[in-house]
């Protein structure tokens, strides 16, 4: 499940019942400090305030810089740090079913990818003019003229992600035959919305899931583990490597108390 994200300054409205939004981040990173983490998943808005042009992301070996004053990072498929020293970042986390609601584009073209936001919508210009602005506050008005659009909800995609949050262990046949389409049209949907491949969808969000209980106490892991479909330990593991290009305990310690990423 997606969850919100404190926010410094200005207390955020819960997104808890946002049919948009999971969490938002403020966080000015000092200099020498680290960058703030992107967990793999997404898609992201975000607005720098201040500091130096030069703010960079990296995504694996790729680094994409310089970065725009105000930026959608697309579906990421792994870890990715932004680097952002100097600047305050005002960040918000869409909710997986979110898309459709934004644009009719085909999300996938923008996985692993960064982009101004006005490349998805010219006239988003989120209000960061007050210093006191949190995340929340300032992509508000932004969000209230996509809720004013009425753009339809995509209900098939609801259904999509709601079973697999439901049934962890649920392959993509399990999928298929529970809402009767086919492997090609399960494709076509996720690649649409989600901009991830069916498979990779179903292994990102159980990894995710557990990731977020995980990450404050590993105590009961084996349970939370067993819940969730992983076989084992080493199953687990092998995800975080895949995901994360580290351990759990190597990731604990890459945050540090750097607070929630993005």
């Amino acid at each position: 499940m997606e969850r919100s994200s404190p926010v410094s300054g200005r207390r955020a409205p819960s997104p808890l019942h946002d049919d948009l939004v999971a969490g938002y981040v403020a966080r000015t990173q000092m200099p020498g400090a680290r960058g703030t983490i992107v967990l793999p998943g997404g898609p992201r808005l975000y607005a720098l305030v201040g500091g130096e042009t030069g703010a960079l992301l990296t995504i694996g070996r790729r680094t994409s810089a310089p970065l725009p004053q105000i930026g959608f990072i697309g579906p990421t498929t792994r870890i990715a740090q932004l680097d952002h020293a100097g600047a305050t970042l005002l960040g918000l986390r869409l909710r997986a079913t979110a898309w459709p609601m934004l644009s009719d584009r085909d999300l996938s073209r923008f996985t692993d990818r960064i982009v101004p936001l006005a490349s998805i919508d010219p006239h988003a210009m989120p209000d960061t003019g007050d210093p006191g602005t949190d995340a929340a506050a300032a992509f508000a008005p932004w969000l209230a003229a996509q809720r004013a659009a009425g753009r339809a909800r995509d209900g098939l995609a609801q259904q999509i992600i709601a079973l697999i949050d439901a049934s962890p262990r649920a392959g993509v046949g399990d999928v298929c035959a529970t809402l009767g389409i086919t492997p090609r049209q399960l494709s076509t949907i996720c690649l649409r919305v989600f901009g991830l491949p069916p498979k990779r969808l179903l292994m990102l969000r159980r990894f995710l899931s557990v990731l977020r209980r995980l990450l404050p106490d590993t105590r009961g892991a084996g349970r939370v583990l067993w819940e969730a479909g992983y076989v084992d330990h080493s199953h687990f593991a092998k995800d975080c490597r895949r995901f994360l290009d580290s351990s759990l305990h190597g990731f604990r310690q890459r945050r540090g108390d750097d607070g929630d990423p993005l």
